[in-house]
């Protein structure tokens, strides 16, 4: 192999000595230009990775990181409990005779208004039992006109035989018999026979009526547990009517809590299913704990619109512990490193780390005890990638953007 490449050297050797001097110089002075321009891109790819190197070694590494400034303010620690949606009232419609259902003019979901017939049952016997107290009662009025037309009568008849009594003109048998058609237990017995063809025509209109089954109340029918044909007891509610222009919240809370509760006190109200968050205002506390253990209590709150409906759940928040004039941070700002809370200050030469004592936390926000005073400026995003000392660079100071600032 060195052998050929020694002998194509001399080839060209022998080659480039049989040209013209004249192509010779050309030759060369091709070459040396070569050789320059090579140079020169060799030289300048060295000094641009010099360069590159030489910044990469200047630049100085920095996180950026958003600050608030610590002032006095005060923080609320609150709990949100779980409930459903209940009627302010809420009347269950009984059967007062069971019977077969014959007519179901109402639906579930409808609004309704009180004695609004909402199902009717088979009125035939209750129509043949009416139409017979009702003969019957026709005859009692009749029978009792008479008799006390025949009562007054012998009330008259018994004074005008006092008279005769009194100067021997009858005997006392026959004042006895006048006296005993015209006493008081005479009228009673009457009018008890009256009176009982009149109740016993009252039971069979009612029951007549009864067979229309209405609406105890103004309000929306949340239940119809009927259907033609069937029959209908009187065991349990055959329907529901729930008032729903004003619902409540049933909650319950633990003894730890209660005495922080106050009746009157605000809390907010959530129905997610309806896309309702309103105010509510606690109403009726319990003061005696159930079988659970638990406290409860209802907020009432309007529902004029009806949009709400019974059996929603419901979240409750409401306010337990409230302090004033306290330091306190964004939780999150806290951060526990080497067993201590501590939090990371923006200094004038990169981050500081302090030690800090929590302490009311309502799960966005955190008391500082101690460890930080008026007008410190704490780090609150990009503290976990921090240590004592970090470079850093402030993007946002309480919600002000610092680059739109300095430019």
């Amino acid at each position: 192999m060195g052998v050929k490449i020694g002998q194509r050297f001399q080839q060209l050797q022998v080659g480039f000595a049989g040209l013209s001097k004249r192509k010779k110089i050309t030759y060369a002075v091709i070459a040396i230009v070569m050789l320059l321009v090579l140079g020169l891109r060799i030289s300048g790819a060295l000094s641009k990775a010099a360069a590159q190197k030489a910044a990469e070694m200047n630049r100085q590494t920095y996180t950026p990181v958003e600050v608030i400034t610590v002032r006095r303010q005060g923080i609320l620690s609150s709990i949100i409990l779980n409930g459903k949606v209940q009627g302010d009232k809420e009347a269950p419609v009984m059967v007062k005779t069971p019977g077969k259902a014959a007519e179901i003019p109402a639906k579930v979901g409808d609004i309704v208004k009180k004695d609004q017939v909402l199902f009717s049952l088979d009125k035939t016997d209750a129509m043949i039992a009416f139409h017979l107290q009702s003969a019957q009662f026709q005859m009692a009025q009749g029978a009792y006109e008479t008799s006390i037309r025949k009562y007054e009568n012998d009330q008259k008849a018994l004074e005008r035989t006092r008279e005769l009594y009194k100067i021997g003109a009858v005997s006392k048998v026959e004042l006895d018999q006048a006296e005993l058609l015209a006493s008081d237990s005479q009228r009673q017995s009457i009018e008890g026979q009256y009176a009982q063809a009149r109740a016993a025509y009252d039971s069979a209109a009612k029951t007549l009526a009864d067979m229309d089954v209405k609406s105890p109340i103004d309000g929306v029918l949340t239940a119809l547990d009927v259907s033609v044909g069937a029959m209908v007891s009187n065991a349990s509610p055959a329907a529901k009517v729930v008032d729903m222009e004003k619902v409540f919240i049933t909650v319950s809370v633990s003894e730890k809590e209660i005495n922080n509760i106050k009746r009157g006190q605000e809390v907010e109200v959530e129905v997610p299913s309806a896309a309702i968050r309103t105010k509510g205002r606690i109403e009726d506390l319990s003061l005696a704990a159930d079988s659970r253990g638990k406290y409860n209590l209802k907020t009432y709150i309007e529902n004029k619109d009806a949009i709400m409906k019974p059996g929603m759940f419901a979240n409750v928040t409401l306010d337990t512990v409230s302090k004033e004039n306290v330091f306190a941070v964004p939780t999150d700002a806290v951060v526990f490193h080497k067993g201590r809370n501590v939090v990371y200050l923006a200094g004038d030469n990169g981050a500081v780390e302090k030690e800090v004592t929590a302490g009311l936390e309502n799960g966005t926000q955190t008391e500082i005890v101690s460890g930080l005073k008026d007008g410190d400026i704490v780090i609150v995003k990009g503290q976990n990638f921090l240590n004592d000392g970090s470079q850093i660079k402030v993007v946002l100071k309480d919600g002000q953007s610092q680059e739109a600032q300095s430019k």
